[in-house]
């Protein structure tokens, strides 16, 4: 299994979190995350973009499952990090289940629904933006502190998505 260790946590719900051990592995670019056994994937029944929740060294955390290589990644936010006192290379306990609570940026606020609503070509394209990008896009209305800053991105939003869904920008190395 690489170095893990799972086990099942017994709870009430369908799909019980599932608990590993496994290290803290740097990224290149900055941030740390942890192999997720594909075991506990299963056992969890989750999938590359799944949200989840649970703790790592029991301190709570939020995040989404990502997948590398062919092996689950689970981001672990710096403050996650800093509240367990670990860093990298540390063995760290996980527990994992899918994370059904929404989140604020999941709401899509009336005004921007009502805008693709009337642009039929924006509303198909937001249809097939994955949630992450969604989120993205919703963030930046809700981040707004004026009306007119947040109905300028309600319209460059609708704008960009009438012309088709964007390409999805990824993360290249520095050469």
């Amino acid at each position: 299994m690489g170095g893990h260790r799972y086990i099942s946590v017994p709870m009430r719900s369908t799909h019980p979190p599932v608990r590993f051990t496994a290290p803290l592995k740097p990224v290149p670019h900055g941030g740390l995350y942890v192999i997720v056994p594909p075991a506990v994937v299963r056992a969890a029944q989750l999938a590359h973009g799944a949200r989840v929740k649970g703790t790592v060294n029991d301190v709570e955390y939020r995040s989404s499952l990502m997948k590398y290589s062919g092996a689950f990644h689970l981001g672990v936010h710096k403050a996650t990090v800093q509240k367990a006192s670990v860093g990298p290379g540390d063995r760290v306990e996980v527990t994992l289940e899918r994370d059904k609570e929404s989140l604020p940026t999941d709401i899509v606020p009336t005004d921007r629904a009502g805008a693709l609503a009337r642009a039929p070509r924006a509303a198909a394209s937001w249809q097939a933006l994955s949630p992450a990008r969604r989120r993205e896009y919703v963030k930046g209305i809700l981040e707004a502190k004026q009306l007119e800053t947040r109905a300028g991105r309600i319209a460059r939003i609708v704008q960009t998505l009438a012309a088709g869904v964007p390409k999805r920008p990824t993360w290249q190395p520095k050469r």
